[in-house]
């Protein structure tokens, strides 16, 4: 096993990577559950430091470990519920490793059981409040198949701005671009309850299916429905957060 600086105890970095209590951590050393570069760790106090750690496996799954805030993206299935206690469905979180659920990645927003695409986890308060609050106008693209054709009156509705329902202000898309007959990709900088399925309601039309595209200048590219990654330091420096560029 390569060699490592004096750092931390094992059992309490297992326990930083969210491997369970110190009890349950230390366990998992004892057990013969932990191996660092490819030999088994027999103290659960031995010193450790990430710097030196080439691999870590745990339990028989390879983990990488993590340094600071988490930020990942995951391509949202149809049928999840963005929720640590679901009602109905299964829990978005239920589809990333169950570590991050021990050290409280949260969904950046939220979207509707039957709203599929790009959703953001974090354990960053910061980030969440970045990208949520109204103030910042984070832009926001969807794919929206709709029940009926679309129209001229309809885009333009859309661009002009609708009441919707309980609300004395109009709500505007910032772009509208069709891509068939019963399909747009809309982009709004506000995040109110429902928003694009009341404002294609209050439009004369109704979503029949809602897939979100991208934020800011993130996007899902080339990711399966239901897979999930780490945010590269560019794309968290595209928000301004990670490490700064020299």
């Amino acid at each position: 096993m390569r060699a490592t600086m004096p750092g931390m105890e094992l059992y309490r970095f297992l326990q930083q990577q969210g491997f369970g209590s110190r009890k349950e951590c230390r366990q998992l050393v004892e057990y013969g559950l932990v191996e660092i570069d490819g030999e088994p760790a027999e103290d659960y106090r031995q010193p450790v430091a990430i710097a030196d750690i080439g691999e870590l496996v745990v339990d028989g799954e390879p983990w990488t470990p993590l340094t600071g805030h988490v930020y990942l993206m995951l391509n949202k299935p149809d049928g999840y519920e963005t929720s640590h206690k679901p009602m109905h469905n299964p829990s978005v979180y239920s589809l990333l490793p169950w570590q991050f659920g021990n050290l409280g990645v949260s969904a950046v927003g939220r979207l509707d059981v039957d709203t599929t695409g790009l959703l953001l986890f974090t354990t960053d308060g910061q980030f969440v409040h970045a990208l949520t609050s109204p103030k910042r106008h984070v832009p926001k693209c969807y794919e929206v198949t709709l029940k009926h054709p679309v129209t001229d009156d309809l885009v333009k509705h859309l661009l002009a701005g609708v009441f919707l329902k309980d609300d004395n202000e109009k709500v505007a898309a910032d772009s509208v671009a069709v891509v068939d007959e019963i399909t747009i990709h809309m982009t709004i900088t506000q995040g109110k309850y429902h928003q694009v399925k009341r404002m294609l309601a209050a439009a004369g039309n109704r979503v029949m299916e809602l897939h979100r595209l991208s934020m800011g200048a993130l996007s899902l590219e080339a990711l399966d429905e239901g897979q999930w990654r780490f945010l590269s330091e560019t794309e968290l420096q595209a928000f301004g957060f990670g490490a700064k560029p020299e």
